[in-house]
């Protein structure tokens, strides 16, 4: 299914997802639940090998999956919603992949963090789901420089599953990064056990605006 807008969502996914489970952490033990923010269940697992947990964040939202969806591809209402986004530049893009550059600005005295990361995406037309896995690759194009600490993602995971008969999208985003630098373990998992629920939370609350609307390549994905 090659249209244009599965072309989009390939050309922006920030961070970003695969398939019904998360092959990437889901072997490496059990998610225990933490606790619910803003109607987001926040959810930690300790990865082999990591001295830095996984978070999982899962909510089922009160919005169109084509609403949500426009919001995620348009790269000029990234700023919006993204905690902490500053800047990105696309290195590579085709129709199942994108490969990117993106830094995050953090409060003095911290540095800000970058990344090369490389996003591979999976649409299911048949069950109106949308899956995206994203890494942390090198590339010589976007090499470490001056202006970050080039941080490590093991493994970003989003899933977005249209709910049938209703106007709600089942919203699961998985985590397991590590920003490198001088922080310590235990306020990075500190830090990051948030992340979940801010970046679910910003995506809803700027998709639930009046001037967005479903992508029309979607607007039967509810439909029973």
């Amino acid at each position: 299914m090659k249209t244009a807008w599965m072309y989009v969502i390939h050309v922006f996914l920030l961070c970003i997802v695969v398939g019904i489970s998360s092959p990437a952490l889901g072997k490496s033990g059990k998610w225990e639940h933490i606790g619910t923010k803003d109607k987001v269940k926040v959810s930690r697992m300790q990865v082999d090998g990591s001295e830095v947990f996984a978070f999982r964040g899962e909510v089922i939202a009160d919005v169109h999956i084509g609403k949500i969806m426009r919001v995620f591809i348009d790269s000029k209402q990234r700023k919006h919603w993204v905690d902490r986004y500053a800047d990105h530049k696309t290195l590579d893009r085709t129709d199942s992949m994108e490969r990117y550059w993106i830094k995050f600005g953090l409060p003095f005295p911290v540095s800000d963090r970058d990344y090369v990361l490389h996003t591979d995406i999976v649409v299911d037309d048949i069950n109106k789901i949308i899956t995206a896995n994203v890494r942390s690759v090198e590339d010589p194009r976007m090499p470490e420089n001056s202006c970050c600490v080039r941080a490590q993602a093991y493994s970003t995971y989003y899933r977005f599953e249209a709910i049938p008969g209703e106007e709600k999208t089942r919203m699961i985003v998985e985590v397991h990064t590590d920003p490198k630098g001088m922080l310590p373990n235990w306020l990075i998992n500190r830090i990051q056990k948030d992340w979940p629920s801010k970046t679910l939370g910003g995506l809803l609350k700027h998709s639930k605006r009046k001037e967005q609307t479903p992508l029309p390549e979607m607007a039967n994905w509810h439909d029973e």
